[in-house]
């Protein structure tokens, strides 16, 4: 399941923190200003009538143990309220208490069996590696029908003992920047698989579990959950969940796909868009990543917001997706700028791209290619565990960067 890390920034220079607000204040302002953007009755009503509104406005302020107080008794006097265990799971999971989330969730599910979307998010709380021998295809690491484990497996075995161990710190004073890290793939999903059998679903992962350690390590304030700490499937959907469940101020994919062009290298860091037809080295690696990346269906709606249904919550979407892109390129060039072309030789770029993992949350998103395990250069760096350390470490420092702004 999900772990978290949390203390505070280290002094030092770094750029002005930015005047625009952040995803929670946003979120918590366009609720009060629902009712002058919809000509309808209801857009007074529910913002002055529904406790769960008021605890969904809790939530997106920041306000986790007021939220957690008010829908315990609004579940303890009408223990059938699907809704009101449902916010209770997602104030659980962003105060770090996921056993809690997840018998809320649960009891939820008991409720309305069929709420699929729930299930999702119960599972991810609930999340375990896959079972030795299932959920893979023959290849590199397979003995005798017996799965073994790889190297990289190992290695972010160990990188994901280090951060749990070193959870459970925890930052006095409110308002810490909340990161979720999204290893690419996993599970039977290898993703990309380079021409000596590196799978990108492994490397993603391992430099995922070190940056969240490193990032831990600094003492940053900084609030990491990751998406996935083993080698599980993830849907696209639930990728998008973990961003909604633990509230995230900045969503960051990590992939290292195979394209078609081996020629293209280097870190890329994408955003949600379209950009215009030209044959530019970013644009032709954020073409090539499309067609690599976007296999899964793109079914997916963000978590609705209690008490918003029909024409409310279209305006609250449609008004948070200005915002958001806006400060997902911001975050982007944030990255860009403080890693450079890290341990790789060749120059990556940051541009638009239209991926289904960006598009399946309403939190700023980038998308980060940590090279390309089509290319045989940037191959031979995301197999060797040193120049991986170096990338995690770079990454974690621009992650740091981009949480102070």
């Amino acid at each position: 399941m999900p772990v978290t890390g949390n203390a505070k920034f280290p002094g030092g220079k770094g750029r002005p923190r930015s005047s625009g607000l952040s995803r929670r204040q946003a979120l918590a302002c366009l609720a009060v200003m629902g009712a002058s953007w919809v000509v309808s009755p209801l857009s007074n009503v529910f913002a002055d009538q529904d406790p769960l509104v008021l605890a969904q406005n809790l939530l997106n302020a920041g306000k986790i143990e007021e939220a957690v107080t008010g829908l315990s008794r609004i579940v303890a006097a009408d223990p059938r309220n699907e809704r009101a265990f449902i916010l209770l799971g997602r104030a659980y999971a962003r105060s770090e208490r996921p056993a809690q989330a997840l018998a809320a969730f649960r009891t939820a599910l008991r409720i309305n069996p069929g709420d699929t979307y729930t299930r999702m998010l119960a599972d991810i709380l609930a999340q375990k590696p896959l079972p030795e021998g299932q959920g893979g295809q023959s290849g590199p690491g397979r003995r005798g029908g017996r799965r073994a484990e790889s190297r990289l497996e190992k290695r972010a075995i160990a990188e994901r003992e280090a951060f749990m161990a070193g959870n459970g710190t925890h930052r006095a004073g409110g308002g810490p920047f909340r990161l979720v890290l999204d290893a690419g793939h996993g599970g039977p999903d290898g993703g990309g698989i380079g021409d000596t059998g590196l799978k990108e679903k492994d490397v993603v992962l391992e430099v995922a579990l070190e940056t969240a350690r490193q990032i831990q390590a600094q003492g940053t304030g900084v609030i990491v959950s990751l998406t996935r700490l083993s080698d599980i499937p993830l849907s696209v959907a639930a990728r998008g969940a973990c961003a909604d469940l633990y509230g995230a101020d900045l969503f960051v994919s990590l992939h290292a796909p195979r394209v078609d062009d081996p020629g293209i290298s280097g870190l890329h860091f994408f955003t949600s868009g379209t950009g215009d037809a030209d044959a530019s080295r970013v644009a032709k690696a954020a073409r090539e990543t499309e067609v690599f990346e976007n296999r899964v269906s793109r079914d997916i709606q963000g978590f609705p917001l209690a008490g918003r249904t029909g024409i409310e919550q279209g305006l609250v979407r449609a008004a948070v997706s200005g915002w958001q892109r806006e400060n997902s390129r911001r975050y982007a060039r944030i990255l860009h700028e403080t890693m450079g072309r890290g341990p790789f030789s060749a120059e990556g770029g940051i541009g638009p791209a239209d991926l289904s993992v960006l598009t399946s949350v309403t939190a700023p998103s980038v998308c980060i290619a940590l090279g390309f395990v089509s290319n045989k250069k940037d191959e031979a760096v995301l197999a060797d565990a040193a120049r991986c350390t170096e990338l995690a470490g770079a990454l974690a420092v621009a992650l740091c960067e981009a949480g102070r702004n």
